[in-house]
């Protein structure tokens, strides 16, 4: 199992969803005889509701997170100013 592929589809899921589909991963990964990449897949760590929003963003309307990041360097600038 590539790992790679497994972190995609886990971040993409809700957050609620997240813990039961990494096991089920890492158990798949397991059973071909990837004891590494099981591993790996276990490590990968339930994001926070905020890091989901901005993964869902970005995987949804990638060019927003350019304006996104614009807007907070603006705001940042002008609270400093």
């Amino acid at each position: 199992m590539d790992v790679d592929e497994a972190a995609a589809r886990l971040y993409a899921l809700l957050p609620e969803q997240f813990v039961a589909e990494r096991t089920a991963l890492a158990a798949a990964a397991k059973a071909e005889g990837d004891a590494a990449a099981a591993a790996e897949i276990r490590r990968l760590t339930k994001p926070s509701q905020p890091a989901w929003a901005v993964n869902l963003l970005v995987r949804e309307h990638p060019g927003t997170v350019d304006e996104l990041a614009a807007v907070a360097a603006a705001l940042r600038s002008a609270a400093e100013g």
